[in-house]
């Protein structure tokens, strides 16, 4: 059981992070290489992964786990009616500001498949708490699973799939790996349904900690305001290598893939040390990389100049 599941969001994470490449790559000679465009695309692929998140979050408490599972297939195929992913040839951007474009154009063309696929890593890991198998009560493996596909994917694409493959081939590749995911979550689906019964009321039951006590609101806001962190820092580093670097395509690759990282090491069923190591270690980077970005990146780059 818990290797259907595995599979499933290990494919759903990749196809995930293969869409965004692939969807820039299409896009890129309409709009160009600009910062404003790359950023554009991480803003909306991270605000249609939050609206994922708050369906898989929302659905299944009101309507148990075992009745949103039937009605998430049907949401799964909704997507097919737009497969493959392409960009009409005629199609052209409007003068001036090129932000609004690209979002039309995203939501047009991949909106619905990615909205689909970004419910998949905590909806998979809903289903899992809810089969009745004995590691049922610590799905956050599954997470782990989620981003090391998610890696694998980003890394994949400009090392593999873009050197061998035409866009119109990975569309159709793509859409091949979509229909094996929606049969791969119909599986799981069918575990879960079979799994112990849903709680009495979903809807109203209290989310707990580790304590067992109530999450209060200030535990709430603390781990909005910690995950808040390290989501800007990606998009503030994605913005100085793309404006003051170098404006390369698909170079926000490289600080998104370390980024997945950091959570397979953090959820996986090994981690790499023990927590207060691995805080120290952390934090230690932190400083580390706050020196680099604030004192020696700055020196380093006015004596290139100087000595231009």
């Amino acid at each position: 059981m818990p290797l259907l599941f595995t599979a499933a969001i290990f494919l759903s994470a990749a196809l995930l992070f293969l869409v965004e490449p692939m969807i820039a790559k299409m896009i890129l000679p309409k709009f160009g290489g600009t910062a404003a465009v790359w950023n554009t695309c991480m803003v909306f692929f991270q605000a249609m992964l939050l609206l994922g998140y708050a369906y898989a979050h929302a659905l299944p408490r009101w309507l148990g786990v075992r009745r949103h599972a039937v009605l998430h297939l049907l949401v799964m195929g909704v997507p097919l009616l737009v497969l493959p992913i392409t960009v009409a040839a005629g199609w052209a951007p409007g003068d001036g500001y090129p932000v609004p474009w690209v979002l039309l154009l995203l939501v047009s063309t991949v909106g619905l498949p990615f909205f689909v696929l970004s419910t998949s890593a905590p909806l998979l890991q809903r289903w899992f708490s809810a089969t009745g198998h004995a590691a049922a009560g610590d799905p956050y493996f599954l997470y782990a699973a989620s981003n090391l596909g998610s890696m694998v994917a980003l890394l994949s694409y400009p090392l593999l799939v873009e050197s061998h493959l035409r866009l119109a081939h990975q569309s159709q590749l793509w859409a091949v790996g979509y229909l094996l995911l929606v049969l791969l979550t119909a599986g799981a689906a069918w575990v879960t349904v079979k799994g112990r019964p849903d709680p009495a009321s979903p809807a109203t039951a209290d989310p707990a900690g580790d304590d067992g006590e109530a999450i209060g609101v200030l535990r709430r806001l603390r781990w909005v305001l910690l995950s808040f962190a390290p989501s800007s820092l990606v998009l503030g580093v994605t913005t100085y290598l793309t404006t003051d670097v170098a404006s390369v395509p698909l170079l926000w690759v490289v600080p998104l893939s370390l980024y997945l990282l950091t959570f397979i090491l953090a959820f996986s069923r090994r981690p790499p040390g023990p927590t207060r190591v691995m805080i120290g270690v952390l934090t230690s980077l932190l400083a580390i990389a706050g020196l680099l970005f604030a004192k020696i990146v700055p020196l380093v780059m006015e004596i290139f100049f100087l000595h231009l």
